[in-house]
């Protein structure tokens, strides 16, 4: 009996470890998450998004978002390199949201992503700029 009580803890536990994203768990992004959360609304009112798909979706954005955003803090990626992570990061979201939306979903998320979410441009300070 004790056995049993014991491997069933062991299960529970590791189960609940594994279902936490350590991308966004105590994110330090908290504008991102925020961001996420109203892009999450945004699409839901077209996209109907049902049960599991709305958390889902929400920690997709914000991990796409926060890779974003390292991007384009990065330092050692030139002004074309950090455009083209840009897209393939979107790329990549895009792709990924395939396994959380139905086909029909994902054919207008695709035409929503580019309303909602095109790719800004990357901002290149002159010289002469003292910010």
């Amino acid at each position: 009996m004790m056995k049993t009580i014991l491997k069933l803890l062991i299960v529970m536990l590791t189960i609940s470890g594994f279902s936490q994203n350590p991308i966004t768990q105590n994110s330090d992004y908290p504008e991102l998450e925020k961001e996420a959360k109203e892009l999450t609304k945004k699409y839901n009112n077209q996209l109907a998004l049902r049960g599991k798909q709305i958390n889902l979706f929400e920690i997709k954005v914000e991990e796409f978002l926060i890779n974003e955003q390292k991007i384009r803090n990065s330092n050692t990626l030139s002004t074309e390199q950090k455009l083209i992570e840009l897209q393939k990061n979107s790329a990549v979201e895009t792709a990924d949201m395939g396994d959380i939306l139905t086909r029909a979903q994902l054919k207008l998320y695709k035409k929503l992503k580019q309303e909602y979410q095109p790719i800004a441009p990357v901002v290149v300070r002159k010289a002469t700029d003292h910010k």
